[in-house]
């Protein structure tokens, strides 16, 4: 983690301060008092040890999403650091005195006991000075990520109403449509249902963050259903419902997500009627899945990569979990985590 010029300044200056109150405590008189030159530049690099090793410790941490915010996250960071650089400096003594580049006395307890108390010490001052600095960086960083997020997921909104027609006319017109068809033409009029009932669902939902997994799935299996009638065999769809029915209306999820990954599958991988593109959702109690083997077009379709960024900053503001997507050369898949609606009491 790179740092500004005043902070080198300042853990020098702590050196130094460090270097004179340890001559002062050992000084009696002003004549015993002497200050080696070298003294606050070690002092100097050991300090720098002790930042090193805190934020390597804690970007491991940030690899693994492990950091928090709490103090238990902090305390923990201290009381490995100190077992890295306390022991990291006793084997580099040992081998020092060992190899006759440095003197030393290992033999008596008092002085390892010496040394392991400076050592402990040199740490704990430094990391208690440089563990508030890690926390205010760890907190500005959360910051940005989170109006990161918002700002997606606005753009998201806005992005998916400037792309949909008004619907109130569109579902108006088909009614009118539907009343035009004659009796006999039961195709017409069960693409027309299918788009009508689709439409409905966009018109109740479209200012919801949220709906039940229920009324998205079956908003899902009428837009299969005209994408079925207009691709027809080129486009396999399988469904794996491993959840109750009564349980579909207890889970929740941002309207349309479940559309957005069937489009973009339609979208960018080939389909045809003798090597049809089977796209399987698999429904579980915590996440739905969207997964189908991966044939890339020959030549990519514009925006690719878009939906999924607008997917992750809309399932942000709902879930912890982030979205997953896994991609190797043969398959593609998407899961979206879902959300438990909160019990409501009697």
């Amino acid at each position: 983690m790179r740092k500004k010029p005043w902070f080198y300044l300042f853990v020098l200056a702590l050196s130094v301060m460090l270097a004179l109150y340890t001559r002062l405590t050992m000084a009696v008189t002003a004549a015993e008092f002497y200050l080696f030159p070298d003294a606050p530049f070690w002092l100097f690099l050991e300090a720098l040890l002790v930042v090193s090793i805190l934020d390597r410790l804690h970007a491991r941490a940030t690899r693994r999403s492990q950091v928090s915010g709490r103090a238990s996250y902090y305390f923990g960071l201290l009381w490995r650091g100190a077992l890295l650089f306390v022991g990291g400096l006793q084997l580099l003594n040992g081998a020092l005195v060992l190899t006759g580049v440095a003197h030393g006395d290992f033999g008596s307890w008092y002085s390892l006991v010496r040394s392991l108390s400076a050592d402990g010490f040199l740490y704990l001052l430094v990391g208690s000075v440089y563990l508030p600095f890690l926390y205010q960086q760890h907190a500005g960083q959360v910051r940005v990520e989170v109006e990161r997020l918002e700002k997606e997921a606005t753009q998201a909104r806005l992005q998916a109403l400037q792309q949909h027609v008004d619907p109130h006319f569109l579902f108006n017109n088909l009614n009118i449509l539907a009343a035009l068809i004659e009796p006999a033409n039961t195709a017409a009029h069960d693409y027309v249902t299918h788009l009508a009932s689709l439409y409905r669902y966009l018109v109740r939902t479209r200012q919801q963050d949220a709906v039940p997994v229920a009324e998205e799935l079956a908003f899902l299996r009428d837009y299969q259903f005209l994408l079925q009638r207009r691709f027809g065999a080129a486009y396999v769809f399988e469904e794996d419902v491993q959840v109750p029915a009564e349980e579909l209306q207890h889970l929740l999820i941002p309207p349309g997500v479940g559309q957005e990954l069937l489009t973009n599958a339609l979208k960018h991988n080939l389909g045809s009627r003798s090597r049809p593109l089977h796209v399987c959702l698999t429904l579980t109690a915590t996440s739905l899945q969207v997964y189908h083997a991966h044939r890339p077009r020959p030549v990519p379709a514009p925006g690719e990569g878009s939906g999924l960024t607008g997917l992750r900053a809309r399932l942000a503001l709902l879930h912890d979990t982030p979205v997953r997507v896994d991609a190797t050369p043969t398959q593609f898949s998407v899961t979206l985590p879902l959300v438990r609606r909160a019990p409501v009491s009697a």
